[in-house]
């Protein structure tokens, strides 16, 4: 039997609405009544409200494990866009439908060149429903439409680096209240250079010695701090909850002094 993921187009789902509303099942319905062969994947609807950044972290990580020819479409802030257009991507074998809200800026470490527009009429509450079905019609059918530039291009933040210190922000706390950092491992090795450090998160009180490799490798309720499966610097606790407890959100301040 040939392999369906060869002409099933693969379309995943990231969204602000939460699991109760109407909405997912409305972006559903609209799919597959223009495109009943298509496949839907739910990859997350608990993105924080009106939050692009942490929209952009949840595809950033997970887009790569799909079958290359997928469509990512994130839906967060969409009805706010002030340009009235939904964006189409084309990067890394996949394509990514998003307002134009600067959510494309925050997914790639460099812009991709392969923009395109689909324009929407802003009437209603969901003026944009239509706009994504079309987007996803287009790239069926490959005909992308017009090429932009002019788009928002937002950056996400980096950590800065110094001789001896590396500062960095949380991005992201996970639904074990963890909270993940843009501290990369390859930053912290080449600053690093065999030296001991301290990690400090938030302030001086949250102090971290030893990089751990897995949660066990602590007691249960002790702070630790680990590269995670995207590389980039975790601060939790075994069997409790970081954030909650240490009132860490995103934006907080992560430091880690090179001895």
């Amino acid at each position: 039997m040939k392999d369906l993921t060869e002409y099933i187009p693969l379309i995943t789902l990231t969204t602000d609405w939460g699991q109760h509303d109407y909405y997912v099942g409305m972006l559903k319905g609209s799919l597959l009544s223009s495109l009943p062969l298509v496949q839907i994947i739910d990859l997350s609807h608990d993105v924080a409200s009106f939050n692009i950044h942490n929209a952009a972290f949840v595809v950033k990580n997970s887009f790569h494990f799909f079958p290359s020819g997928s469509i990512h479409l994130i839906m967060v802030n969409s009805e706010a866009n002030a340009s009235s257009r939904i964006l189409i991507c084309k990067s890394h074998n996949h394509f990514f439908v998003t307002p134009d809200n600067g959510t494309i800026g925050l997914l790639f470490n460099e812009p991709p060149e392969d923009i395109y527009e689909v324009p929407f009429t802003p009437d209603g509450s969901f003026a944009s429903l239509p706009a994504y079905v079309k987007a996803v019609k287009n790239i069926m059918d490959e005909t992308l439409g017009e090429r932009i530039t002019d788009f928002d291009k937002r950056i996400a933040f980096k950590a800065t680096i110094d001789e001896s210190v590396i500062t960095g922000s949380i991005i992201y706390i996970d639904s074990y209240q963890n909270a993940i950092t843009n501290i990369s491992r390859s930053n912290f090795d080449r600053v690093r250079q065999n030296r001991n450090y301290n990690i400090y998160v938030q302030s001086n009180h949250n102090k971290i010695s030893k990089l751990s490799t897995g949660y066990k490798q602590v007691d249960s309720g002790e702070l630790l701090a680990l590269f995670n499966s995207a590389n980039l610097l975790e601060i939790a606790i075994r069997n409790g909850y970081a954030a909650e407890l240490l009132s860490l959100r995103a934006g907080g301040t992560v430091r880690i002094n090179f001895i």
